[in-house]
């Protein structure tokens, strides 16, 4: 791993590079072309298996073919690869989980420790949004997480879909030069182009997954400390791109404190309209809607995906199986800022809107526990009410139990031993157990549904 990827993480975290050598490593080759409305790439990854028993083949999500979600975003593009070799030897993809997945069939099989490079090629239709912007997350053929004897092949219609294990990113991205692009990562260098395009090289740290914007945007920018905050918006949206730096800016410093460092030199932000408030979160990168004029709603939504960067992005989860533990925490998280930056006050007004009602909703659906698989509930609206509702309800109730002290340690402690990697229920409450020293199975049982004692 060259030096050039420790340029995206803080100083007190580039050791993290070569610890993490056993980590996949994408370099991705990509070049934007909104006049065709396509992306175009070439892909190498290099994969080490990890898993303990050798493997006959490897399975990539391709989640841009996911079909449109339940806020009506998604299943107007599509993902194609082609030209797939392992180690220089062709294969035959084959695509599988309603073609948001393709399964390659290795030459000979990957033993326990072996490492492989597969290489590919492919195209993928773009859609800007309605300002103009192209905002395009996970738009390159990822590794899918490996559990057990089988791919993790999962397909939903939430609006979440990414489940993935940590890797480094080295891409080139080529775009026309009067677009700005942004990405997961840091921006070590670009080249203009005798043809009127840039290509900008860009390296990452430790990330879940790689996201990137183009667009022509204006920036606003901010600080935490050592950390870089910039929110790009599109020229002539009229959004308050300064004030979302600022309350971004103050979240992360806040989050900082409250959980443990964020390791990544920046953090951007892309700032969408839409016609409500609302978010997505990727590594280094998010995208927020603004429904209108910055406000209340905005401010709480930034902090929420700005929390995501701990819940998620550094200490991921299972987001199909146990996704309570990035919403949940993200959403008491919100509040946590409000207190700790806005006051009593605008903190008890946040968890009315924002937390209140929605669990007097959970509790009408019938008082599931917060830790379903998002498939074991019945709808959409009812995992909504119950994991962004009664879920900060349970947080809260668990740090009266606890109190402060240990309540935050156990924050600190679960964020900071599953870093890059994946934590669990399980992980959670014995974090929880261990800075309280409580025994809190029966307490996890009654909300969450799930206990790692009894």
């Amino acid at each position: 791993m060259d030096a050039a990827f420790a340029a995206a993480m803080r100083p007190a975290f580039a050791g993290d590079i070569a610890r993490n050598q056993g980590m996949p490593r994408y370099d991705l080759q990509l070049w934007i072309a909104p006049a065709s409305g396509a992306l175009t790439g070439t892909e190498q990854i290099r994969y080490t298996n990890r898993t303990g028993a050798p493997l006959n083949d490897i399975a990539l999500r391709l989640y841009p073919n996911f079909p449109t979600d339940v806020f009506g975003k998604g299943g107007d593009v599509r993902m194609d690869v082609s030209d797939v070799t392992a180690d220089g030897q062709a294969i035959a993809p084959r695509l599988v989980a309603q073609d948001t997945a393709v399964l390659l069939d290795l030459p000979q099989p990957l033993g326990p420790g072996a490492s492989t490079t597969l290489a590919l090629s492919f195209r993928a239709s773009i859609v800007a949004w309605r300002d103009g912007s192209f905002p395009l997350p996970s738009y390159y053929p990822m590794l899918a997480v490996r559990e057990g004897d089988a791919w993790r092949l999962d397909v939903t219609r939430f609006a979440d879909h990414v489940y993935a294990e940590s890797a480094f990113y080295a891409a080139t991205i080529t775009a026309p030069s009067d677009l700005t692009v942004i990405a997961s990562g840091s921006t070590i260098g670009e080249a203009q182009n005798a043809d009127g395009t840039t290509t900008r090289l860009v390296r990452t740290g430790p990330v879940r997954e790689f996201a990137l914007a183009a667009g022509n945007f204006a920036r606003a920018q901010a600080a935490a400390g050592d950390v870089a905050v910039n929110v790009y918006t599109e020229r002539g949206t009229g959004l308050d791109a300064a004030q979302v730096a600022r309350v971004a800016a103050a979240a992360l410093a806040d989050f900082d404190r409250r959980f443990g460092a964020y390791p990544y030199a920046e953090l951007d932000i892309q700032l969408l309209p839409y016609e409500y408030d609302g978010g997505d979160e990727f590594p280094g990168l998010i995208m927020l809607y603004a429904g209108g004029a910055v406000g209340a709603g905005t401010r709480y939504v930034t902090a929420h995906e700005v929390a995501h960067q701990w819940w998620y992005g550094v200490a991921g989860n299972d987001i199909f199986r146990q996704p309570w533990l990035d919403e949940a925490l993200a959403q008491y998280s919100g509040i946590l800022y409000a207190e700790d930056v806005a006051g009593p006050a605008v903190a008890e007004a946040d968890w009315q809107r924002e937390v209140a009602r929605r669990y007097r909703g959970a509790l009408a659906d019938g008082n599931l526990p917060i830790g379903l698989a998002i498939d074991e509930y019945p709808s959409f609206n009812v995992y909504y009410r119950t994991v962004y509702g009664k879920g900060p309800v349970f947080l809260r109730t668990l740090r009266e139990q606890l109190g402060d002290a240990a309540f935050f340690t156990a924050l600190q402690d679960y964020y900071t031993r599953n870093r890059y990697g994946v934590g669990t229920t399980a992980s959670f409450q014995q974090a929880c157990e261990q800075a309280s020293g409580q025994p809190l199975g029966a307490l996890f049982a009654e909300w969450v549904g799930r206990s790692a004692a009894p």
